[in-house]
């Protein structure tokens, strides 16, 4: 495996490079689960053949269960060496980054689409109950499932927060997102589903391992007959990571392409 650039100082490409590109092993979780990880590149240009640039925004989706993830400042770095090469059309640029992304994981599934403007038309509205307005105390800032707590009685409901933050194991840098969990089964108490989130603030870790741990921790502890959970990380480095997981098969086709105020 390439060493990781991520938190090291590296010289932004002056031409196409495919082998900037860099993957980490995914942590194992134990916990049965489907879904997928969807990125959002925000700053992706190239040159037509007569040398006139185009943008767009890329949309790269490919299942939880590859051995690995792109490593995410390799991705930004590697879709920078694009700002010079020049392709013939989109369907090109898109067709070189599958390739070029399916080296680096192991089999399965990719999913690349370049987004213009015109293309444009996500959801920004989620449906279901938001748990920030509570007035609670919290105070554990260490991941806690302990504090996950049942009610009596049975929903199907869908609750969110955007209090989700976590820190980049590398880097040390904080991540923010909004988390939607949308379960069926015993009605888990809003307030300790709170907390649990807020003990994430401390906590080091991916964005698709941070999602992964809360569908582990919640199926255990709640046991819930339906699950799926859904983490929307805010940009850095212009890119956002999107990880879903779900207790059954999803595919990206059956979710709401949501992309939120703050991404």
């Amino acid at each position: 495996m390439k060493r990781l650039v991520l938190g090291k100082k590296t010289k932004y490409p002056s031409k196409y490079d495919p082998t900037l590109l860099c993957a980490v092993k995914r942590k194992h979780i134990a916990a049965q689960f489907y879904g997928f990880d969807l990125w959002r590149a925000y700053e992706l240009s190239w040159l037509d053949t007569k040398g006139k640039p185009h943008v767009g925004i890329l949309e790269l989706i490919y299942p939880c269960d590859t051995r690995c993830i792109v490593e995410s400042k390799s991705l930004k770095l590697y879709l920078g060496s694009f700002n010079y090469a020049n392709f013939g059309s989109k369907k090109e640029v898109e067709d070189t980054i599958r390739y070029d992304i399916e080296q680096v994981l192991s089999p399965g599934w990719i999913k690349v689409k370049i987004l213009e403007q015109k293309d444009l038309a996500w959801q920004s509205e989620i449906q279901g109950i938001c748990l920030d307005d509570m007035d609670i105390d919290a105070s554990n800032y260490i991941v806690a499932p302990e504090l996950l707590r049942l009610e009596i009685g049975h929903e199907d409901q869908t609750v969110y927060s955007h209090l989700l933050r976590s820190t980049c194991p590398i880097t040390g840098q904080p991540d923010w997102a909004t988390v939607i969990i949308t379960y069926k089964g015993q009605k888990i108490d809003h307030a300790s589903l709170l907390r649990y989130i807020i003990s994430y603030r401390e906590h080091k870790g991916f964005s698709e391992a941070c999602c992964e741990q809360i569908f582990a921790d919640i199926c255990k502890k709640c046991k819930p007959d339906y699950l799926m959970v859904y983490c929307l990380y805010t940009r850095r480095g212009g890119i956002d990571i999107n990880p879903v997981r779900c207790s059954e098969k999803i595919s990206p086709e059956e979710t709401d392409k949501l992309r939120l105020p703050r991404q």
